[in-house]
């Protein structure tokens, strides 16, 4: 049975390409939200075996969304890739200290994303 991935991100196109890469090279099932809150919300009812988020997003963000999930018995060792363009060492740190797996900024190539997320779920 394929892995689930649960992509968390505003911009649409972004979720397209990445959504495409793990799909087809990847083999994953995705499912989408179009921010923090409905990521959350998704990540409570699917349980998926990894998160990719952007940071910033409407009502609630990436960082808020990695906390809150870590602090959810059910589903707080779940993997959380940040994806971001926010990628100052205080932004990367927020990431360290909030619990996320790996922090990647954007832009990234698909390949390597595909490379990070094989290598996080053991694949």
């Amino acid at each position: 049975m394929s892995k689930k991935i649960l992509i968390a991100d505003d911009e649409i196109h972004i979720v397209q390409i990445v959504k495409f890469n793990l799909e087809k090279r990847g083999g994953y099932k995705v499912i989408t939200a179009k921010n923090g809150e409905e990521g959350l919300q998704l990540a409570k009812e699917e349980k998926p075996d990894l998160v990719l988020s952007d940071v910033m997003m409407p009502k609630m963000s990436g960082f808020e969304f990695c906390q809150k999930l870590r602090e959810d018995p059910n589903i707080k060792d779940t993997p959380f890739i940040i994806l971001t363009a926010k990628g100052q060492e205080s932004d990367i740190k927020t990431g360290e200290d909030i619990g996320a797996t790996d922090y990647i900024t954007k832009p990234f190539s698909p390949k390597a994303l595909l490379n990070k997320v094989e290598e996080i779920l053991g694949e």
